[in-house]
């Protein structure tokens, strides 16, 4: 008699709630994973365009701040993505002041 409540519990609730949890975190490692190969080659990318510059044009890249303005633009992408990533899972929509998605 108690096994079927406790079964009747399980199968209603819990099982529900297990599959949700392993299905974000499924999407989560597959989205993480996506993400990083990614970033990690366009800073391959963006690395080895540098690399093939005269050293006068790097220096004044430099003092530029390029490198800062390149690690500003990718760590906007990730942002986005984020943000985008955790609005699906959780159903909600989350606004990032003026921008846009």
């Amino acid at each position: 008699m108690h096994f079927a409540a406790l079964f009747s519990f399980l199968s209603t609730i819990a099982a529900p709630l297990v599959k949700q949890v392993l299905k974000a975190l499924g999407i989560g490692m597959v989205s993480y994973f996506g993400l990083q190969l990614m970033v990690d080659q366009v800073k391959g990318y963006v690395t080895s365009s540098f690399s093939g510059l005269p050293s006068d044009v790097v220096a004044i890249l430099g003092l530029a701040k390029v490198d800062v303005a390149v690690n500003i633009m990718l760590a906007a992408v990730i942002t986005r993505a984020v943000v985008s990533g955790m609005d699906k899972a959780t159903g909600s929509i989350t606004k990032l002041g003026s921008v846009k998605g």
